[in-house]
């Protein structure tokens, strides 16, 4: 074997090497940027659902305001019976991801079968 075929052997096998590392890279960038997106995602998902339901939002926000603003030691009461801050915010995340899970099956319930 000649050292030009020797070395075009080894350009190949560089090239194929090359090739092989590009994938595996692509696919651990995509494996850690998979679940930021799918958490980005859900942001922009909550974000418009607030913004296609303003009322609901400004009547839980006053109605927050009020709890406040009349009650203070409630509010700190129910902090923390629920672990403090963190936890009544982990409960209002939790909340807000069951009604996502739930709202699908109430529009099935809803819309009657199509015959």
């Amino acid at each position: 074997m000649d050292a030009a075929r020797r070395l075009a052997l080894k350009k190949r096998l560089l090239r194929a090497q090359s090739a092989l590392l590009r994938h595996q890279l692509g696919q651990q960038v995509e494996a850690t940027v998979a679940p930021v997106s799918a958490a980005a995602e859900r942001v922009r998902s909550g974000a418009g659902w607030l913004r296609a339901h303003p009322g609901l939002l400004a009547g839980v926000a006053a109605a927050a305001a009020v709890l406040v603003w009349r009650h203070p030691a409630a509010l700190r009461g129910l902090a923390a019976s629920v672990g403090g801050v963190s936890g009544l915010a982990r409960r209002g995340v939790w909340l807000w991801q069951a009604w996502q899970r739930l709202q699908p099956l109430l529009a099935r319930r809803a819309d009657p079968p199509s015959s």
